[in-house]
């Protein structure tokens, strides 16, 4: 997983208000504002960020599942938000290693309360937000302990959507939605923070800590990127498209390229595409072989230097995950169980399983 967040939500608006809970009023607020603002600060585009979203199920919830041991012996494969049905809430994160064990996250703030999570591509670190303080919390499941990632103060109570590098070493965290945010680097290694400039998102973060942060300019009319290395700032002067811009995933390990979906408005993606991290330049552009595909719904991470995870809707309407060569367009179809696709807030690792 490079960062490992890319999230579509599905609204159904017979759905009650008490069934989002907080997630739903600042859901409301954002879908009204953007009927008069600019395109890119609607809801539909933040939630398109990160992790992969899925449809809420109808189906209950498993039996009792054990809370979450502070040691694992395996590495997560993915994680999820279980939910009751249309009317109830969906509220402990569930998380399943790769031998297929289940464990309860008790403590990490529901995703009807804006509470989000992140598994590391190494699947052995877990990202949320505490369900009593709402402090952000790393743990490490490898070696058992816990940290707080030093947010401001002043995003408690404001969403945070935050992900991984690549080979799992910085976690980037930002507060789109609050209006003084700015964007933090943490390193997972040294627990320093870097404050980024005053952005609207965070793109991306590249192997070597560069991260890619997108900020808005002329009152929101036109956005570029601004790279962030250690010590320096590197402006890089060219337009990010709505879905480019709040993912935390589009930048590749090596941090040469930007990934995105070939989106045009009014017509459905079925292309994938990479651009010059410097220049913003189209390097490739590829249809993925894969049969009956109608749509791609979201890019989800990049898997390696040359492979990034889309997720994709068929002509029968299934939603499915591959990965995609971007120079070839070669695609491998990627298995999770049946349900984790009735399932909601679907976050995976690098550690998942190819179909041969």
């Amino acid at each position: 997983m490079p960062l490992v967040w890319s999230k579509v939500i599905v609204v159904n608006w017979g759905v009650t208000m008490d069934r989002f809970g907080r997630r739903g009023l600042v859901f409301v607020s954002l879908l009204m504002a953007a009927l008069v603002s600019h395109p890119v600060d609607s809801a539909a585009a933040y939630r398109e960020a990160s992790i992969a979203h899925f449809e809420v199920s109808t189906r209950t919830t498993k039996p009792l599942v054990r809370p979450l041991q502070k040691k694992l012996s395996e590495p997560i494969r993915y994680a999820y938000s279980p939910c009751d049905g249309f009317t109830k809430s969906c509220d402990v994160w569930h998380v399943v290693t790769t031998t297929g064990k289940e464990w309860a996250v008790r403590d990490a703030l529901p995703d009807e309360d804006m509470g989000d999570i992140a598994v590391s591509p190494d699947g052995v670190l877990l990202a949320y937000l505490h369900a009593k303080s709402e402090r952000l919390m790393i743990r490490d499941l490898e070696r058992g302990t816990v940290r707080i990632v030093p947010t401001p103060k002043s995003w408690k109570g404001w969403e945070m959507s935050f992900g991984f590098s690549r080979n799992s070493r910085w976690l980037a965290v930002d507060s789109i939605d609050h209006p003084k945010s700015r964007a933090i680097r943490y390193d997972v290694k040294t627990a320093k923070v870097l404050t980024l400039p005053r952005a609207c998102c965070v793109i991306g973060i590249a192997d070597a800590g560069t991260t890619f942060v997108a900020v808005h300019k002329d009152s929101a009319k036109t956005t570029e990127a601004s790279a962030v290395r250690p010590g320096r700032t590197l402006k890089v002067q060219f337009p990010i498209l709505p879905y480019l811009m709040l993912s935390k995933t589009h930048v590749s390990p090596d941090g040469r390229l930007l990934a995105f979906d070939g989106e045009e408005y009014g017509a459905p993606s079925r292309t994938v595409g990479t651009l010059d991290a410097k220049s913003g330049q189209i390097v490739s552009r590829v249809t993925p072989d894969i049969d009956g595909l109608r749509e791609i719904e979201s890019f989800v991470y990049w898997y390696d230097a040359s492979r990034v995870l889309i997720d994709v809707e068929t002509q029968d309407y299934g939603r499915r995950l591959y990965l995609v060569n971007v120079r070839t367009g070669q695609a491998k179809r990627v298995l999770l169980p049946k349900e984790a696709f009735e399932l909601h807030s679907v976050t995976v690792s690098s550690h998942v399983e190819i179909a041969k």
